[in-house]
């Protein structure tokens, strides 16, 4: 399976990949599968991705921009040009009809060659576009991590991955894995079960694709019991994080990670208490509020605040290739009588109707780098607090639903967006909160006041 083998040597690439301006054949570019962009010479490369890989486009005849599209498999310019010429001859004897395909180049027998599909699948290499996905950055680059340690952990017990069949894999195998990530690497109980989840789809993916008479060793390894701990902020909590938020305050040394010495970084931006109350007043994540705009406040009938209406970006992100503009997922937030007030003071009576962004309209910046402001600034503030709590931006969407739910109990989903209420009481509700208050408030027998 050398062509996989070589699209993962690619994506992974160590050596620069050659596509002389002079001497390139017409139809042959450079492809990034990070950042997808495409490059006709190897000089005007700019990305840092490190993916790069030969990708042929041959013009089809009688059209003004149609191309027939292809990944080549090759590491060295001179067989990405071998595999140009052979693509294009192909095409033309079949009419530029789809290109039959060996099926000897279609199955990987070896572990490292399913690694290899895998990461290619992930970029959507070879995937029809029917069936194609818009997959997060982070969640491809763990998958290259995850294969990496299974690598390690294997030769680390004296196994020879790059020889190893795929279905040689067996239950002490993955014994080794365990270990790896418990033993040596310590991880938590969450991490762990997460990691063991991707290998397991991983494994059950190949295993369905080629039609492989082989049980996954995957789908034996127990999950480790995890408490979800669930931290809600309390108000005057929220109130003294708000006092320290200063410019003065916003100052903080960072040790750069590609030099020894230290950076002045200033948090602070003059927006960030309304970006904290507005996270905690919707329950909203930082990529939410961000993306809110003062003409997706709806009102009622008599001109009362309704809700604040946008785009589920969550969904919305990774569906957005196959969802029209008008199918667009949507989700609510009800407009609150304080969130109303903080909207007020924000400046309703100016923007209202307007396109501009709630939050930071005139910073000129991306809308994700505005979400990574907020939530880098307040878990900087949020220590200065000292509490000692893993408390971060995501902790106030946790204190938003602990209070619906424990004031609408299951309705609250009305006001949390969750079409399934055991994911607000698991995940969400922090019932440390409804205990102390039993402390102070609560009795079995009510008691009756005095006449």
């Amino acid at each position: 399976m050398k062509s996989y083998q070589n699209i993962y040597q690619s994506m992974k690439q160590t050596e620069k990949l050659r596509l002389p301006k002079n001497d390139r054949p017409s139809g042959l570019y450079l492809f990034c599968n990070g950042c997808k962009r495409l490059y006709s010479d190897e000089r005007k490369v700019k990305c840092k991705c490190g993916k790069l890989v030969y990708k042929a486009q041959i013009h089809i005849p009688g059209s003004v921009k149609r191309v027939k599209p292809m990944i080549l498999a090759a590491t060295k310019f001179e067989e990405a040009v071998e595999q140009l010429f052979k693509f294009r001859n192909d095409l033309h004897s079949n009419s530029f009809q789809k290109v039959l395909i060996k099926k000897a180049d279609a199955t990987p027998t070896r572990l490292i060659e399913c690694f290899a599909y895998y990461m290619g699948y992930l970029n959507n290499v070879g995937v029809p576009s029917h069936k194609q996905k818009i997959r997060d950055p982070k969640y491809i680059a763990k998958y290259d991590h995850l294969f990496e340690q299974y690598k390690d952990a294997l030769a680390e017990n004296g196994v020879d991955w790059k020889i190893l069949k795929f279905t040689e894999v067996n239950d002490q195998m993955i014994g080794f894995i365990h270990d790896y990530f418990l033993v040596k690497n310590g991880y938590a109980n969450k991490t762990y079960n997460n990691n063991m989840g991707l290998l397991s789809a991983f494994t059950t993916h190949v295993i369905n694709k080629f039609k492989f008479d082989y049980q996954n060793p995957f789908l034996g390894v127990p999950d480790m019991v995890v408490t979800p701990k669930v931290k809600a902020i309390g108000e005057n909590e929220f109130s003294s994080l708000l006092d320290l938020i200063t410019p003065e305050n916003g100052i903080q040394m960072q040790t750069l990670r590609t030099r020894k010495t230290q950076k002045k970084v200033n948090h602070y931006k003059p927006w960030l208490k309304y970006a904290f109350r507005l996270g905690l007043y919707t329950g909203g994540r930082s990529e939410d509020i961000v993306e809110l705009k003062w003409s997706d406040i709806r009102l009622q009938e008599d001109g009362k605040f309704d809700t604040l209406e946008t785009i589920d970006h969550k969904i919305d992100s990774a569906n957005s290739h196959r969802i029209s503009e008008k199918d667009r997922i949507t989700k609510s937030f009800a407009i609150t009588q304080e969130l109303g007030a903080l909207l007020f003071e924000m400046g309703y009576e100016r923007y209202k109707n307007t396109s501009l962004y709630i939050i930071a309209p005139e910073d000129g910046l991306k809308r994700s780098n505005v979400a990574g402001i907020i939530s880098r600034s307040f878990s900087h503030y949020y220590d200065l607090l000292n509490t000692g709590k893993p408390i971060t931006f995501r902790n106030l969407r946790k204190t938003f639903m602990t209070s619906a739910y424990k004031e609408f109990g299951l309705a609250s989903t009305a006001l949390t967006n969750h079409k399934n209420p055991s994911m607000t009481d698991k995940h969400y509700y922090d019932k440390e909160v409804t205990r102390d208050e039993a402390k102070e408030n609560f009795s079995v027998f009510k008691k009756k006041a005095k006449k």
